[in-house]
């Protein structure tokens, strides 16, 4: 299968020197070896800061106040286990193009899986269909990582997904952590799920996967639309106009998913089937901080 040729050769090698890197600070998160960009108490040196009442003087930097009679305290990179939680939506929608956007959610899904459990970090995944979460671990070690693979290969799209439902049943299950959302978000009401995400302390990233055909349609003429979540059909005729006004609604929809994820301090990246994955890892998530 493709995702198992996925964790072979160089570009396995490649993967392991990318690492998951976290926002904010997330309770109950026990130590690791996993290094977070908030200061804590590992050998790791990060800054200084003034000395403020309460610390503790063992980490002041006497050598500093010798020279020149001002209290500092050095500061350190905290180390952390982190739960990173990717959630995949499998809907019937996900099922369309070529490669489908499923296969290229679950290609990302199998690399960042594996990077995660590389980086000593806890893996936890689901997918999405109907209302409910298919879940996934918490997995630890590269070793996991082939359990993984099954995993997402074992549901087929299916039917429409209600992200609100879905994520509001996973985090009312899961250990607060770092959660990636792979999904078309073709669904009128993902922003509510996101938002019980958040609630529960979930630091979130959205990856949004499109076919380049629903960004710029090919295609002209009388035409017949079938939904492939219900089955309902549309007659249309798809002339310029047509295409311009279909370009316009799209450039609006994708600029409300933006300003809401930037509203709510949420990574919003959208992505096309056709770009290759190592350009999605290497430059796109690097770029935008979920990986360093």
């Amino acid at each position: 299968m493709a995702e198992q040729a996925l964790l072979e050769g160089p570009f396995l090698e490649r993967l392991e020197r990318l690492s998951l890197v976290t926002r904010r600070r997330v309770s109950g998160q026990g130590k690791g070896d996993r290094r977070s960009i908030h200061k804590g108490t590992s050998i790791e040196f990060v800054d200084y800061r003034h000395y403020t009442p309460g610390d503790d003087p063992r980490s002041v930097d006497w050598n500093i106040f010798r020279r020149s009679g001002n209290l500092y305290v050095k500061q350190f990179e905290e180390e952390e286990i982190v739960t990173a939680h990717i959630l995949v939506d499998v809907s019937k929608s996900m099922d369309w193009g070529s490669p489908s956007k499923l296969q290229f959610a679950s290609r990302l899904a199998a690399a960042l899986g594996y990077i995660i459990l590389a980086g000593s970090s806890k893996l936890a995944a689901a997918t999405l269909s109907g209302g409910t979460a298919t879940t996934f671990g918490p997995a630890w070690g590269r070793r996991s990582s082939g359990q993984l693979i099954e995993f997402l290969q074992r549901d087929r799209p299916h039917g429409e997904t209600d992200l609100d439902a879905a994520l509001d049943s996973y985090a009312r299950r899961a250990a607060p952590g770092q959660a990636m959302i792979i999904s078309d978000l073709l669904t009128p009401n993902f922003e509510q799920g996101i938002r019980r995400l958040l609630d529960r302390r979930f630091e979130v990233t959205v990856l949004h996967v499109l076919a380049p055909e629903e960004v710029h349609p090919p295609m002209s003429g009388d035409l017949t639309l079938i939904d492939k979540e219900t089955g309902n059909e549309v007659a249309i005729t798809l002339n310029q106009e047509a295409l311009d006004r279909y370009e316009e609604r799209f450039r609006t929809w994708t600029r409300a998913l933006e300003s809401f994820c930037a509203r709510h301090d949420v990574v919003y990246q959208r992505l096309q089937t056709s770009e290759r994955l190592e350009v999605v890892l290497f430059d796109h998530l690097r770029r935008r901080g979920v990986l360093r």
